[in-house]
């Protein structure tokens, strides 16, 4: 029988997890997509808009995720005076062509926070300059450990740093944990895979409901990568595997095709 992994990711990478899919047609292993957290844009507040009057005075605007190229995208704002000054993490920088027809910055840093700190810090005089941070609040969710290490570790540069808050990312609403959990013991579902330290969190919470109900879930996890095994582990979740290869969806797929067909009995 065909096996079938969750994927936990939130719907704004669906549209990326699909043409992934789409380019691995032989898949060993069938895909479900049930969101575990959500972003969605914050509406202009205290530091987006000041932001977006000042686009010029910024040397580079560094965007956490694809949802804050989008809060660029939605924000009527001449492009041209940020063209070549947006940092986006891997892939995301194809969606900073595609929406606001600009040139990405430091198109060769590592697809990570601290990669594009690595890359900055090897651009001249970055004390001298003034970088936006596009960031997210957390709703239901701790911070993660990636967030705080980056804004710790780019504050000891010395640059002039302006953090804009410009979308939010929510948890999963308790009222569908029991739902979840369900599903998750139901024997339809083979394997959870996880992309960010966020999904790791809820799905902590909901395997530790289904505990507190007697009837525990065991089923196997894998992480799209380190940073996220790391988040997964804090909370207190037995990872199965974490895909070597962290820069892609289709890396990602390729590592759980490899890891179902080495499987002799089912997940």
């Amino acid at each position: 029988m065909v096996k079938r992994i969750l994927f936990t990711a939130p719907d704004t990478y669906h549209t990326s997890l699909h043409k992934a899919f789409d380019e691995r047609p032989a898949c060993s292993f069938r895909p479900m997509f049930v969101p575990f957290i959500s972003s969605t844009l914050l509406p202009p507040g205290a530091t987006f808009l000041p932001f977006c009057n000042e686009l010029e005075t910024f040397d580079y605007i560094i965007c956490s995720s694809i949802m804050a190229v989008r809060a660029l995208a939605s924000a009527g704002i001449d492009t041209s005076l940020i063209d070549g000054k947006v940092i986006a993490i891997g892939n995301d920088q194809n969606t900073v062509k595609q929406l606001l027809g600009i040139t990405p910055a430091l198109p060769d840093a590592k697809p990570s926070m601290m990669g594009i700190l690595d890359a900055l810090k090897s651009s001249q005089s970055l004390q001298q300059k003034r970088i936006a941070v596009l960031w997210p609040k957390f709703c239901g969710l701790p911070v993660p450990f990636t967030i705080t290490n980056f804004q710790e570790a780019l504050d000891a540069t010395g640059a002039s740093i302006s953090y804009v808050y410009c979308y939010r990312t929510s948890a999963m609403s308790e009222e569908y944990y029991a739902e979840t959990a369900d599903a998750l013991r139901s024997g339809n579902i083979d394997a959870v895979a996880i992309t960010s330290g966020g999904e790791a969190y809820v799905l902590s919470r909901i395997l530790q409901f289904a505990q507190t109900q007697g009837k525990p879930i065991n089923i196997p996890i894998y992480s799209f990568g380190p940073y996220t095994t790391r988040c997964a582990q804090e909370a207190h979740l037995k990872v199965e595997g974490t895909s070597p290869n962290h820069y892609s969806f289709t890396d990602f797929i390729d590592y759980l095709s490899l890891e179902v067909i080495a499987l002799r009995t089912p997940l």
